[in-house]
């Protein structure tokens, strides 16, 4: 089904790891659960569902511990799941989309089915089970994809120091700070498996910049107002200003209009002024950063576009 093939190619987006056959475990129980269910449906077997939710438990539980492992650094197998999750929660670990899908499949569930060995499931509640852990098991992959991202970028950027053409004390206005970075971002990234999806490109301009000029604050899925819940991807700060940065893994035109648009909304939500939009293409090898500037009313947006060479 299409849920099996989006966790599987989110799966294998990632570079082999710990974490690897953890998360090969957790797809799966998901196929096993799909396959209970079918049988549930084919033979009349209503024991079937029941099955479902039980390997929907093992798909969920694996997640977490992967998770556990990669975005707190930490080894699973010393640790209880209970205190496991208490940590993930405690230390606002989890995205809030994360977090969303995380407390729905534990309280509607997992915790049920753990402590209640008289429930019955049917086909309908086997079916939606399967899709709430399915639904966690992607975006909680996505979010390890960005960590991973990060470290990686991290590492790679200190062997590439000399090769940085930035001034970690520069004065100059953070807008051109931020642009200059993601250009020499562009410079040195040319490994097209370490960005194959826009977190990871989150994930990985963020290791860099944190990196290159520690002294900058920056915010992922940065809420654009209180009373909405739309983010940006990434926002840059200094004690003097703010710049709201939108990624795209494209260079198509269209894409890049599409995105100036969005840009102009989220900083009119916002109050700030000044944006950059960051178009990165797919594929590999050096790149060739286009540079142009859009003024919508009361605020500025850079665009960078990047063109194979």
């Amino acid at each position: 089904m299409d849920l099996v093939d989006t966790l599987r190619s989110k799966i294998d987006t990632l570079a082999d790891g710990e974490y690897t056959a953890g998360l090969r475990a957790v797809l799966a129980h998901i196929e096993t659960a799909f396959a209970h269910l079918r049988r549930g449906q084919d033979q009349n077997d209503e024991t079937a569902f029941t099955d479902v939710i039980y390997r929907c438990n093992q798909a969920f539980e694996g997640s977490i511990k992967e998770a556990y492992r990669v975005l707190a650094s930490k080894d699973p197998n010393k640790k209880t799941l209970h205190k496991i999750e208490g940590y993930l929660e405690d230390n606002d670990i989890f995205r809030e989309r994360v977090l969303s899908q995380f407390n729905n499949y534990r309280t509607e569930w997992r915790n049920p089915s753990t402590h209640d060995y008289k429930l019955d499931f049917d086909d309908s509640e086997s079916f939606l089970a399967i899709v709430s852990v399915s639904a966690f098991a992607c975006v909680l992959i996505d979010q390890i994809a960005r960590q991973l991202a990060f470290a990686n970028a991290v590492k790679s950027t200190d062997t590439k120091k000399n090769e940085i053409e930035i001034d970690s004390t520069s004065n100059e206005d953070l807008p051109t700070i931020v642009t200059n970075l993601c250009e020499e971002f562009s410079k040195i990234n040319t490994d097209p498996s370490s960005v194959q999806t826009e977190l990871q490109l989150m994930g990985a301009l963020t290791g860099f910049i944190t990196t290159v000029m520690p002294n900058l604050e920056t915010t992922l899925d940065y809420r654009l107002s209180h009373a909405s819940n739309e983010r940006g991807d990434l926002l840059i700060a200094n004690p003097n200003d703010r710049v709201l940065i939108e990624l795209k893994r494209t260079n198509k035109m269209k894409n890049v209009v599409d995105g100036v648009a969005q840009l102009t909304r989220y900083l009119a939500l916002t109050g700030l002024k000044q944006g950059v939009l960051f178009a990165f293409p797919p594929g590999g090898g050096p790149l060739k950063m286009e540079r142009h500037f859009v003024e919508p009313l009361g605020a500025t947006v850079t665009v960078l576009r990047g063109k194979n060479i």
